[in-house]
C-alpha cells in the first residue's frame, strides 16, 4: 500500500501551512468567524439534517432516483437553506483565524443536475461563509440538456446580483477539463471546488484558507461528510469527529482511507490542526488559483473523470507543494447510486478509470498517463494489478514531461 510512504524523503520535510502563526487557539473564546448557532425552522423536513422518510416505492421517488441518482423527490420538500448539525471537534469554535485571508471562488462543475440539490449547495455557500472572502459562485454547465438548468436558471441567480455565474460549455467535455474551465474563469486568490450536491457545514471556510495565506503551494481538503441519496440525512461518515483519516491508494490505483500515523498526529499541537496527506478523493478541495495555473492545471490529456486526483496530487508534492486534510472544515456530499447520464461525443474515445468494483474498469488510458508522467518506475506495480493496462498507449505526454522538467519536479521515489 502506499500508506507506506513515510519510508520515503519527504515523510521527514516540514510543509509550511499545518500551523500558521496567523492562525491561534484560544480556549474558551469563541474563534473571530464563528457564527451564532443555527436554528432549526420549526416544521419543516429535514432542518438540522434530520432525514425525511417516504415510500421509496413511490412513482415519483422512482423516477427521480433513475433520472439524477438520488432522490430529488425529498430534496425538493427541504429548504434550499436549510440548517444542518455542527459535527465538528469542539476545539473547532475556538480557533482565530487571521482576517486577510484570500478570497475564494468556488467552482460548481455540473451536467444535468437537479435543481433543488444544485441550489442548496449555491445557498449554503452564501449562507456559512463571510460574504467578503466569497469573490463568487462559478457554476460551469458541461452542454446539460434539461430545460431547467437554461433560462430558469439564468433569471434564479440574478437575485444574487453577479456573485453566483454560470459558465456554459459548447460540447460535453468532462468533468476534468470542465474543472480546469471554471478555475480559468476564477478571478478569487483560491480556487475551491465543490461538487453539484453538496452542503457546507458550520464555519467551513477560514479553515480551508488559512493555510493557503501562510503558504501558496498548500492544497486544503474539507472532511467530507454523507448525505443521504433517498433520505437527506446529514451524518458524518466517520463517526467520531476527533479520528482522522488520510487518503492513500493501492497500486491498483484504488483510493482508500486510513488513521493518520502516530508520527503526522505529534506533528500536531492540537489534534484539531490540519495533517499531511498523500492524496485526495479528487471532488473537494482548495488550492490557489496561480499555483494551479503553474501547474496547469488539470493535464488537458486526462478524458471525462478518472485518475485526475493522482495526477493532482503527485504533481503538487512532488513539484514543491503538498495536500492538508482539515478536520475543522466539513462539507457534507451526496453519493449517488449510479451514474445517471452518459458523456456525448467522448463515449467513443478511449478512455478508462479504475475507481471502485461497482464502477465498469475502463478509463485505463487517464492511469497509463499519470503513470508514464509521475510515477516513474513504480509504474510497473499498477501493470501487476492491472496487466490490460500495458497495451494501453498514454497518448502524447511531451507537454506533461517538459512541465515536470520546468518545475524542477521531485522523483516519485521521493
Amino acid at each position: 500500500l502506499a500508506e507506506n510512504y513515510a519510508e520515503g524523503e519527504g515523510a521527514n520535510e516540514e510543509l509550511p501551512g499545518v500551523a500558521d502563526p496567523g492562525t491561534v487557539f484560544k480556549e474558551g473564546e469563541l474563534g473571530n468567524f464563528e457564527p451564532k448557532e443555527e436554528q432549526q425552522r420549526s416544521g419543516e423536513h429535514g432542518e438540522m439534517g434530520e432525514p425525511v422518510n417516504v415510500d421509496l416505492d413511490l412513482p415519483e421517488v422512482r423516477r427521480a432516483m433513475n433520472e439524477f441518482g438520488f432522490n430529488t423527490y425529498v430534496s425538493e420538500m427541504i429548504s434550499l437553506n436549510r440548517s444542518v448539525p455542527d459535527v465538528r471537534m469542539e476545539e473547532c469554535k475556538y480557533w482565530h483565524y487571521p482576517e486577510d485571508l484570500p478570497t475564494a471562488s468556488v467552482v460548481i462543475v455540473f451536467h444535468n443536475e437537479g435543481w433543488s440539490p444544485l441550489m442548496r449547495t449555491v445557498h449554503s455557500v452564501l449562507l456559512r461563509s463571510p460574504p467578503y472572502l466569497i469573490k463568487e459562485i462559478i457554476l460551469v454547465d458541461d452542454f446539460s440538456d434539461k430545460g431547467h438548468l437554461k433560462d430558469r436558471l439564468d433569471k434564479y441567480i440574478k437575485q444574487f446580483n453577479g456573485k453566483v455565474k454560470v459558465v456554459r460549455n459548447s460540447e460535453r467535455e468532462g468533468l476534468i477539463r470542465t474543472r480546469s474551465i471554471g478555475a480559468e474563469h476564477a478571478s478569487g486568490d483560491v480556487v475551491i471546488f465543490l461538487d453539484a450536491h453538496c452542503e457546507v457545514n458550520i464555519n467551513w471556510l477560514p479553515p480551508l484558507l488559512a493555510p493557503i495565506r501562510h503558504n501558496r503551494k498548500v492544497m486544503t481538503v474539507p472532511v467530507i461528510d454523507g448525505i443521504d441519496m433517498h433520505t437527506w440525512a446529514y451524518r458524518r461518515v466517520y463517526g467520531s469527529a476527533d479520528r482522522h483519516f488520510r487518503g492513500i491508494f493501492e497500486w491498483g490505483l484504488l483510493y482508500k482511507e486510513t488513521e493518520i500515523t502516530k508520527e503526522e498526529a505529534r506533528r500536531r499541537k492540537y489534534n484539531s490542526q490540519p495533517f499531511r496527506s498523500p492524496t485526495h478523493a479528487g471532488g473537494l478541495f482548495a488550492i490557489e488559483k496561480k499555483w494551479f495555473e503553474e501547474l496547469g492545471y488539470y493535464d488537458p490529456g486526462l478524458q471525462i473523470w478518472g485518475g485526475e486526483q493522482y495526477e493532482l496530487s503527485f504533481k503538487i508534492w512532488q513539484c514543491g507543494g503538498g495536500i492538508l486534510f482539515v478536520p475543522c472544515s466539513h462539507v457534507g456530499h451526496v453519493y449517488r447510486s449510479h451514474m445517471p447520464y452518459g458523456f456525448g461525443k467522448l463515449s467513443g474515445k478511449p478512455v478508462i478509470s479504475t475507481l471502485y468494483s461497482l464502477i465498469r474498469r475502463n478509463f485505463l488510458q487517464n492511469m497509463v498517463r499519470v503513470i508514464k508522467t509521475w510515477m516513474d518506475g513504480y509504474g510497473k506495480y499498477y501493470y501487476i494489478r492491472e496487466p490490460s493496462a500495458k497495451h494501453r498507449s498514454p497518448g502524447d505526454i511531451s507537454a506533461q514531461v517538459a512541465l515536470r522538467e520546468r518545475l524542477h519536479c521531485k522523483s516519485f521515489k521521493w
